[in-house]
């Protein structure tokens, strides 16, 4: 019996494949025809990946950092494509290959089934794998420019003084040292800063491509003014009042700050940090003056460039009501352990405002002062700042209007 139907079985095998075969390709039909298949550019554009990396090589080429997808995919599988961002990763895999150029396809995966690529642009990419150098270089220093007339560099001072480089072993090959630049051009005063590292070949050119460790470097440089030079800031000496009814409005002087020049040194370090024109008259003033004094100096002392003269303007005009006052010049922010000297040790200032303020101010209401937080021990010009209660009362000039001022130690 059993035989029997396994024989019938046998005899009809080709007419029940066929059956089965026709309701497969019926249930696709209709399952096609419920979620049609449809062909879309992928919604965003995808990274590429790199798998297989060897640490021992390095990637060289312009890989494309993103790639674009055609794809066919049923209708509601597009939903999910389009909501899921890493529903599909595109990656070469460098797994195995050794130095030297390749061109490899570049391959796609979803986690979402079913979906057919259609097109990939670009389809393949080519690169080529070097290996990775490592060296230690000393770190030194490339100073562009010059500093101002009358300074010189007196100490400079790198951390760390080492840097290893790393990258393509061809480039590499190439970096003849690390070098940490720095632009002294017109530098006047010290230079504290973080500045980037850069590998330079044999004639100086800045290598790129590399990875230099650590990438920047402190810097600490101090400039000293050369012997029988010196900076001093310009104080304009008036005598003599404006007619009545008129005041001074402003006095103003350019160049502010002058260099000094003199055979003997001594003569130039014993000067104050400022220097006095010779006297402008304002008697009976009755409009602006413009005109250039020359400069009060000692015998054997001259103003170092070509012209040995500053313009100096005066501000003339009808009087509301300002006063010309002195006042002693405050330090702020000056460390523990460390003094300051000023020269001058007071300015001249040029205020307005109601004359009854004017006549009732006291030593509290006007402040004058320099702020010297951060600043290292040594010389620096710095400019007065002003500080006035009676928000009547405005300030039109500060004359000097820079302060040699003297960081050093306390003794």
């Amino acid at each position: 019996m059993l035989r029997l139907l396994l024989r019938r079985l046998w005899n009809n095998l080709g007419t029940l494949v066929f059956a089965f075969a026709l309701a497969f390709a019926v249930w696709i039909s209709a399952v096609v025809a419920g979620d049609p298949n449809q062909e879309r550019d992928y919604p965003r554009p995808l990274p590429l990946e790199v798998r297989g990396e060897d640490p021992s090589l390095l990637l060289i080429g312009n890989l494309p950092s993103e790639i674009l997808l055609r794809l066919s995919a049923p209708v509601s599988l597009w939903n999910q494509l389009s909501s899921q961002v890493d529903a599909v990763i595109a990656y070469i895999d460098v797994s195995g290959l050794e130095a030297g150029e390749h061109t490899l396809p570049i391959k796609v995966e979803s986690i979402l089934r079913p979906l057919r690529v259609v097109q990939i642009s670009p389809e393949e990419v080519s690169f080529i794998l070097e290996p990775r150098a490592v060296r230690e270089f000393s770190v030194t220093s490339r100073l562009e420019g010059s500093p101002a007339l009358g300074f010189q560099i007196d100490d400079l001072s790198i951390d760390p003084l080492k840097a290893t480089v790393s990258g393509p072993a061809s480039l590499v090959a190439q970096v003849e040292g690390v070098i940490v630049p720095l632009d002294v051009s017109d530098a006047r005063e010290s230079i504290n800063a973080d500045v980037e590292l850069q590998a330079v070949d044999s004639q100086g050119n800045v290598l790129s491509g590399l990875t230099i460790e650590p990438a920047e470097a402190s810097v600490e440089l101090s400039l000293l003014q050369a012997g029988g030079y010196r900076e001093v800031a310009v104080n304009v000496e008036t005598i003599g009042q404006p007619a009545n009814g008129f005041r001074v409005t402003n006095i103003s002087v350019s160049p502010p700050v002058v260099t000094l020049f003199s055979t003997d040194p001594q003569i130039v370090a014993g000067l104050p940090g400022f220097v006095n024109t010779m006297p402008l008259d304002l008697t009976n003033a009755v409009e602006n003056l413009q005109t250039p004094l020359a400069l009060s100096l000692p015998v054997g002392v001259i103003v170092v460039g070509e012209e040995q003269n500053v313009a100096v303007e005066i501000g003339i005009a009808p009087i509301e009501s300002s006063v010309v006052l002195t006042f002693q010049v405050e330090v702020i922010g000056l460390a523990n352990g460390y003094e300051a000297k000023l020269s001058p040790q007071s300015v001249s200032v040029v205020i307005s405002g109601p004359l009854s303020v004017l006549q009732s101010l006291g030593p509290d209401d006007v402040r004058l002062f320099v702020r010297v937080t951060g600043l290292p021990a040594g010389t620096h010009l710095l400019e007065p700042q002003a500080e006035i209660l009676p928000p009547e009362v405005q300030l039109l000039s500060i004359t000097p209007s820079s302060i040699e001022v003297v960081i050093q130690r306390t003794p």
